[in-house]
């Protein structure tokens, strides 16, 4: 990312495009590597009632919020964010779960 050019430094629209999608292009690389860290936590669940943890998302969302802060944006909407992420997660944690245990996917399973 050392050759993209500031914000402030960008000197047409191609620029700015070339600075969002190269962010964007990251941040997906980011969460593939995020649910790397969700699929290998599903190891130390004793069962799929864990795999939620209710306590550990309030937490979870409380940090990113400060970390919001913090960086100037908006509280509110890096809480929404997270929280959209971190359900996508769980749901996916649990299927993960699920086929690591050889276990068939209820009908009403969550996509």
């Amino acid at each position: 990312m050392s050759s993209l050019k500031k914000p402030e430094a960008c000197e047409n629209l191609n620029d700015i495009r070339i600075g969002i999608d190269t962010l964007d292009k990251e941040i997906v690389q980011i969460l593939a590597k995020r649910m790397g860290y969700v699929k290998a936590a599903a190891q130390f669940k004793p069962d799929e009632q864990s795999i939620p943890a209710p306590e550990r998302v309030v937490v979870m969302l409380q940090d990113r919020k400060q970390w919001a802060e913090e960086a100037g944006m908006s509280a509110e909407y890096v809480e929404n964010l997270f929280t959209n992420i971190i359900d996508w997660y769980i749901n996916q944690q649990i299927k993960h779960w699920r086929a690591e245990r050889g276990l068939a996917e209820p009908d009403n399973a969550v996509t």
